[in-house]
């Protein structure tokens, strides 16, 4: 009778450890089913940002082809409004480097052709009709292009507007050795002009520490008074001068917005 009740424990005990080792064994596989599930979840949402930016790519892509073939049929105006419809900030992205150096390059091609006309166009006498008498006007002309970037040829190139904001409309600015000006925008229109470039020592000038990476304002000596000319008439000036990291940089010193400054370009 004893041992009848001591073979009767002992199988108790040893049902109740292979209920407890089963427990536990689904658990730890419970635990490997949710990191599955955790890691193909992280994946499922890399491939859709991956898929996102390729659909975009491939869509860019079209785009600047159109605008490439409205460029080659002369139709330079309709080719920068098509490369309007392509997202700046994509442009930014690692895969867009390729198209976003295609992309400047046609703006300026298009930019460029776009000015020759302005030029050509402004210097043409045009006749109008008032009632029956014809009237020849001359449109005012746009100045010429000059040489006197030969000395300074520091400040001819490329520059982005600093401190980028969305509302404004300034994106990059480009000044070619000819004194041949061109502002890019943010809705893809373009303003055109030409500069003159002398030495100045003005003092006390706004700008931003453009070292610091901040809108932290500073005053500057100028190297250069860079006056510029717009294919409208109007006139707008630029200082430049070098920062401690030896960019060129130019600003027209005024102030906006309270405590900011206008215009800052940096090379």
């Amino acid at each position: 009778m004893i041992i009848k009740k001591r073979w009767l424990a002992a199988l108790v005990t040893l049902l109740a450890v292979g209920s407890l080792a089963g427990c536990g064994s689904n658990n730890a596989g419970s635990g490997k089913v949710l990191g599955k599930h955790a890691s193909s979840s992280q994946t499922s949402t890399a491939k859709s940002t991956s898929t996102t930016d390729n659909s975009k790519l491939k869509k860019a892509e079209a785009i600047l082809k159109d605008a490439q073939a409205l460029n080659a049929d002369g139709k330079y105006k309709q080719s920068n409004k098509k490369l309007s419809s392509i997202d700046l900030a994509d442009l930014n992205k690692k895969s867009f480097s390729a198209l976003k150096t295609e992309f400047f390059t046609l703006q300026k091609s298009n930019d460029k052709f776009l000015l020759k006309k302005s030029k050509d166009s402004s210097n043409k006498s045009t006749t109008t009709k008032s009632g029956n008498t014809a009237t020849t006007t001359t449109a005012k002309s746009t100045p010429a292009t000059n040489n006197s970037f030969d000395n300074y040829s520091k400040f001819v190139g490329d520059y982005s507007f600093y401190n980028y904001d969305e509302d404004r409309l300034q994106s990059d600015l480009t000044i070619s050795s000819d004194g041949t000006v061109v502002q890019n925008n943010t809705d893809g229109s373009a303003f055109h002009g030409v500069a003159t470039v002398k030495a100045s020592g003005a003092s006390g000038i706004l700008s931003y520490d453009v070292t610091s990476d901040s809108s932290d304002t500073k005053s500057i000596k100028a190297d250069v008074e860079i006056d510029v000319t717009w294919s409208g008439g109007d006139h707008e000036t630029y200082y430049g001068y070098t920062s401690y990291d030896n960019y060129s940089v130019l600003t027209d010193g005024k102030s906006y917005d309270g405590d900011l400054v206008n215009e800052v370009w940096v090379q």
